[in-house]
């Protein structure tokens, strides 16, 4: 394992707020991953200013335009904001980046930070940059998961869900998410996909996107990110994302282990096999699913052009 001072106060923090002995902040949360990644070289009051700069913007967007009785005043506004090119984003919509779209060159591609200075983003940052602004004027939405995939669910004026897709731009419905990243009746009913996050469950993300950022960062499936992975399965036993990462950190610790000793069995061995496929059929119980890279670019490709088919029509 590599040591890491700032990887492991930003676990150590991101525990004591998971398991509430200190106020939940999702802005705090993202802070901790992209403070670690930079090796502990970013300024917390200014990433706060960043965002409250948005914020104090898109507070004065609803006040000119009389809005402040809506309780979807603040999804208004965000959808605004990230869909139409306005003076509130400098003339300029946010956008999918279909660079580097999974992170692996460069872990950065994912933070929020990348999002405010480019205007463009993936699938998790966009969806976490509208949470935490939404947090900051005071507004509902939640996070929900497709496979390989994030995006916004908030209650609508009329009580019901309302999912935002910021990839494209638009509101989209339950079932194009599900035709579009072919999602299992199990797994909706396991609350796997399509369900809207807790703020705990929040936080459990942004503790398996330190161990991504840790291991994406020294390339290596070690002590770190298998410890980020149990401390949230500690909470929560099902959550899938953690799930996924034990299972990575064990497959990868049994292709060193056969490329060291070969097929000599040792109790560490069976005991990382044991863990591996323990992982494996939890997540198959559950109905969790995950689409391929290629999959998941070509289903954001149709997405994006059946978009532009409708607007021809």
């Amino acid at each position: 394992m590599v040591k890491d001072q700032a990887f492991l106060d930003g676990l150590n923090e991101l525990q004591l707020m998971l398991n509430g002995k200190i106020p939940y902040s999702l802005k705090r949360a993202e802070f901790i991953v992209e403070w670690a990644y930079s090796g502990g070289n970013m300024n917390y009051e200014k990433f706060c200013h960043d965002i409250d700069s948005i914020a104090y913007i898109l507070n004065r967007f609803i006040e000119v335009n009389g809005i402040q009785q809506y309780k979807t005043a603040p999804n208004f506004a965000l959808f605004e904001y990230f869909t139409k090119p306005s003076p509130m984003n400098g003339n300029k919509a946010f956008s999918y980046d279909f660079e580097d779209f999974t992170g692996k060159k460069d872990f950065r591609k994912l933070f929020i930070t990348k999002v405010m200075n480019t205007h463009t983003g993936l699938c998790t940052s966009l969806p976490l940059y509208y949470k935490i602004l939404c947090n900051e004027l005071g507004g509902q939405s939640s996070l929900a998961f497709a496979p390989k995939h994030m995006y916004v669910k908030h209650i609508g004026e009329d009580g019901k869900w309302v999912n935002i897709e910021l990839t494209n731009g638009h509101f989209v419905r339950d079932e194009w998410l599900i035709q579009t990243h072919q999602i299992n009746t199990e797994a909706i009913r396991n609350g796997v996909f399509l369900t809207a996050l807790s703020d705990k469950e929040n936080i459990a993300f942004m503790i398996t996107q330190l161990g991504n950022a840790y291991q994406q960062k020294y390339n290596s499936w070690d002590y770190f990110p298998l410890r980020c992975a149990e401390e949230v399965l500690k909470v929560l036993p099902n959550f899938c994302y953690a799930l996924v990462l034990k299972f990575c950190v064990h497959q990868q610790l049994g292709f060193d282990y056969l490329d060291r000793y070969g097929q000599v069995r040792t109790q560490y061995s069976d005991y990382n096999y044991s863990e591996f496929q323990r992982m494996m059929n939890r997540l198959d119980s559950l109905g969790y699913s995950q689409q391929t890279d290629e999959e998941y670019k070509q289903s954001v490709e149709k997405a994006l052009k059946d978009i532009e088919n409708e607007a021809k029509e």
